[in-house]
């Protein structure tokens, strides 16, 4: 018996290129917003977006569930929101910067290990986005917004078996991208 496998490498792909600044991040109150991203990754998420802001930030970072006292009109705040939205946020928490992250599974083809033999094994691709924005309240803008897809592929192959990343990895990859990405086009 002959197995054969064959590895897919992962591509992420920022979304969003004309994003060539980042932000200032010397002054002000920050405010992060709720993760939201599946289930099996949303814990992960919470914990390193907040250790990576902290590094930038400081004491100036709080998360929205650790402040008492806001008022959010809505508890997911949408990608792109009006300028409405962003000044009904600076009224409803009274903070200078608000941090929105949301991860997404778009595609799901197949697993992380893939056994279908090659004769019967058809392409696909498993596909994930996640998108960070900062809204400058006081001013009722986005001041950064930029997303990272992650995809991986299954060619159609001689191979029997296929190892790939899964969905988790992918959007951690993805993240991971993002911060790396505000961190060399912002001021700390």
């Amino acid at each position: 018996m002959i197995i054969l496998s064959s590895c897919n490498l992962p591509s992420y792909v920022f979304y969003n290129p004309g994003q060539t600044t980042g932000v200032d991040f010397t002054n002000g109150k920050w405010l992060l917003n709720e993760i939201d991203a599946p289930a099996d990754c949303t814990k992960y998420l919470k914990e390193t977006s907040i250790r990576d802001f902290k590094i930038l930030l400081g004491e100036r970072l709080n998360y929205v569930t650790a402040v008492s006292g806001l008022l959010l009109t809505q508890k997911k705040i949408p990608l792109n929101p009006s300028k409405q939205i962003i000044a009904d946020i600076k009224k409803g928490t009274n903070y200078d910067f608000f941090i929105n992250i949301k991860a997404t599974q778009t595609r799901n083809d197949f697993g992380s290990i893939d056994l279908t033999p090659h004769r019967m094994s058809q392409e696909g691709m498993n596909s994930n986005e996640v998108t960070i924005e900062i809204y400058d309240l006081k001013n009722s803008q986005i001041i950064y917004t930029q997303k990272v897809i992650a995809s991986v592929g299954k060619p159609k192959d001689n191979s029997d078996v296929h190892f790939s990343k899964p969905s988790r990895s992918l959007i951690i990859g993805a993240y991971n991208k993002l911060i790396r990405d505000i961190k060399n086009k912002s001021i700390k």
